[in-house]
Parts: structure tokens; C-alpha cells; sequence
């Protein structure tokens, strides 16, 4: 499954009513639209400076535990069946857990369509490239705050340049093996390492890389980078997202981006857009985590999916949704899927 092609497929259908009908039917017939957001430890190995990781009573509050090995498959049986994607680490460093390999296989065993990792890349070696690829891994995201040394290392505090490069070169080669895998990068952005995009390409031209998000800075805790603004880049927004997406497009690779880096700085940052997926978010994104799984009342232990949705008249709201206007379904939610999709 091409899960972008899906994404782009998304995008086109403009009416909430009409994405509403079409989610309260893949519901009601118990088939698969939950995209499944898995941090298997609560632990990282860097303190990214815009990361939550930087606020020490929050981590030493919120930051514990790790799932056993026994606990994936009983994961597993409860929603796995249900999933159209799994991504594998969220919030969290999910290469320092020792039981990838096995998650990946159930996932594929449950015929999860597409599974994929989210990780900084520090700690990834050949064969753990090679072990997770073979397992039936789709894609590595690597998340990166950079292009140049000196900012890279600024902003990711604890990474290392060379070994960054080290694991694009890794899996790369590993292409070579398996065709099929994918290699994405998300870049988050600021005002203090925008302008560096400029350079990605003669930096970074020579990996294998099939998808790029472009994401701006948001404010997702006390952090040590604390520049929420990006008034000083708008100007040259357009300017150097249109030189990635003219170099992505030479390249065939899928950009992901703003629309507009336009923002209402005084109501949490919230960013202009016509993207009316969002509402569907809280419908659809699925967090598990060792100390959250889905809902807060949601006993995965000791209750199923299907028994969780009936309990709490999952398929009713989810049909009442369609008749209720953008306005209402915009109140408890915070659009977060500012960005297109280009499919070259």
C-alpha cells in the first residue's frame, strides 16, 4: 500500500460529511482506518532542544516505562486487525528498545498494510537496518533540526552528525536489498535553521531519500528553544519551499509541506488551513504507549477493540458526525495536518 497515495487521495475530498460516511462505514464493517502511534519505551538518547525531553520535571514525571516482550502480542490482538498503518515510536527514541524486530513481525503477520519508524537515527547500526527491513519494516523517518554540522548538532543536543549520515548511508544500501523500503526525513523548522534548507540537496543529495515533511516548530512543552515565531521567515516561505519542491520534484521524491507558515501566534500558534482532516483525528489516531493506550479508559488488558467501541456507542457518533457542521467538530480540535502532499 502506498499510504501517501492515500494521503493525496484524502486531500481531494474536501467534505467533512463525505470523510465522516466513509470512516462510520469502514467502522461499522471492522475494517481498517486506524493509523496506530506506538512509543514502546518512554526514553531518548538525545534532548532535542524542541522536544519535551528538555524539561527534566516533565521527563522524570511522564518519561517511564517500557512494554515487555509478552505484551506485544496481547497488544496486538486488540487493535492490529484494525490498523492501517503502525508507526513505530511517536514522542519517544523507539531504537532503545530491544524487541523491534518482533513487533515488526506481528505487525506484518496481522497484515498491517504499512509500518514504519520514527527515530533520530543516532543509535541505528547495519544490521539492525538490515534485521527490521527484512522483517517487513516499509519505512525509516528520520527526524532531523539541520542540514549543517554546527546546527544539527546545536539543536539536537547529544546527536552526532557523522553517525546521522552513517545510518542514511546504511539504509541506502539497504535499498539495494529491499527495494521497497523507504527512507523520509522530517525536518522541523524555525527561524533559526530555515534558511539552511537552502543547502539540503548538496548536503544530502546523495541518499536514497523518498519523502521529505517540511514541519514548523509548535509548542509541545517547556522547551529549551523557546522561539515559537516564524514572522522572520515568512517572507522567504515561498522562496525556498518552492526550491525543495523543484529539487524533490527532480528527484521523485514526495514533499510534504505548509500550505502557508501564517500563523494566529496568540491562540497556541494555530496555523491558517483549509485541511479539514483533523477532524477526523481523534476518530483515527490511535497513541499507545506503556502508560496510555488509545483512551483513558481504555483497558487493553482486559477489553477488545470492538467491545471498547460498543461500550461508548463508537459507530452512532461516528454517524451523528456527518450531519454536524465544521464549526462544531472544529471546538475540540486543533488542526495539526497543516501541509500538502505533492506524488510525484
Amino acid at each position: 500500500m502506498d499510504i501517501y497515495k492515500l494521503l493525496k487521495f484524502n486531500n481531494y475530498i474536501k467534505n467533512h460529511r463525505i470523510k465522516f460516511l466513509g470512516l462510520w462505514l469502514l467502522s461499522v464493517l471492522d475494517k481498517r482506518y486506524l493509523a496506530i502511534q506506538m512509543d514502546p519505551v518512554l526514553a531518548c538518547n538525545l534532548r532535542c532542544k524542541m522536544c519535551y525531553f528538555t524539561d527534566n520535571e516533565y521527563v522524570k514525571q511522564n518519561m517511564k516505562g517500557m512494554f515487555k516482550e509478552e505484551d506485544l502480542e496481547a497488544i496486538a490482538k486488540v487493535n492490529f486487525k484494525n490498523a492501517l498503518k503502525l508507526q513505530i515510536g511517536c514522542g519517544a527514541e523507539p531504537t532503545l528498545f530491544k524487541h523491534n524486530t518482533k513487533l515488526i513481525e506481528i505487525a506484518k503477520r496481522y497484515k498491517v498494510p504499512y509500518i514504519s519508524m520514527i527515530t533520530n537515527g543516532n543509535l541505528l547500526e547495519r544490521k539492525d537496518v538490515a534485521d527490521f527491513a527484512n522483517a517487513g519494516l516499509n519505512e525509516f523517518i528520520f527526524s532531523m533540526h539541520g542540514v549543517s554540522k554546527e546546527k544539527y548538532e546545536d539543536l539536537m543536543d547529544k546527536g552526532v552528525y557523522e553517525k546521522f549520515h552513517d545510518a542514511l548511508a546504511f539504509i541506502t544500501d539497504q535499498k539495494k536489498t529491499n527495494p521497497g523500503l523507504r527512507l523520509r526525513i522530517n525536518y522541523t523548522f524555525n527561524e533559526d535553521n530555515f534558511h539552511e534548507l537552502e543547502d539540503f540537496f548538496k548536503v544530502y543529495g546523495q541518499y536514497g531519500i523518498d519523502i521529505i515533511q517540511l514541519r514548523p516548530i509548535d509548542k509541545i512543552g517547556e522547551t529549551t528553544y523557546n522561539n515559537f515565531s516564524l514572522k522572520n521567515i515568512e517572507n522567504d516561505y515561498d522562496r525556498i519551499s518552492g526550491i525543495m519542491k523543484t529539487e524533490s520534484e527532480k528527484r521523485g521524491i514526495t514533499l510534504l509541506f505548509p500550505k502557508s507558515i501564517s500563523r494566529n501566534e496568540q491562540e497556541s500558534l494555530v496555523v491558517e488551513t483549509g485541511n479539514n482532516s483533523s477532524y477526523l483525528m481523534p476518530y483515527t489516531y490511535c497513541y499507545v504507549s506503556p502508560k496510555f493506550f488509545w483512551n483513558d479508559n481504555f483497558d487493553w488488558r482486559n477489553e477488545s477493540w470492538a467491545g471498547w467501541k460498543k461500550r461508548h456507542a463508537w459507530n452512532s457518533e461516528l454517524f451523528r458526525n456527518i450531519f454536524i457542521s465544521k464549526t462544531e467538530l472544529e471546538k475540540p480540535n486543533r488542526n495539526m495536518l497543516n501541509y500538502s502532499v505533492e506524488i510525484n
